[in-house]
């Protein structure tokens, strides 16, 4: 699995992108279908946006994206959706299969 780290208008600390490759990482190992993760993050005026795009096979991709004044707290957030999102395509599967 790949992981791309865009930083658009915004300086990052290493230790913030370290993170979000931690939780890259830890997504694809709960859903191994996920081939390709994409994070960006951006700041539009006092608000950090952080979007993820998730590729994969067996309909695993996902957007998401989240505002939050702190930049750890929008990857947080924005790792969350796109957990409850692919936990929901995963029970669709599922119950497709039944």
């Amino acid at each position: 699995m790949s992981v791309e780290i865009t930083i658009r208008h915004v300086k990052l600390s290493v230790a913030l992108q370290d993170a979000a490759r931690k939780k890259a990482d830890k997504l694809s190992a709960d859903y191994p279908t996920i081939e390709h993760t994409r994070i960006v993050f951006d700041q539009e005026g006092p608000k950090y946006e952080v979007s993820l795009s998730v590729q994969g096979g067996q309909n695993a991709n996902v957007d998401a994206s989240a505002k939050d004044a702190d930049a750890g707290a929008a990857l947080n957030a924005v790792f969350d959706k796109a957990n409850v999102q692919l936990r929901r395509a995963s029970k669709k599967r599922q119950e497709v299969r039944k």
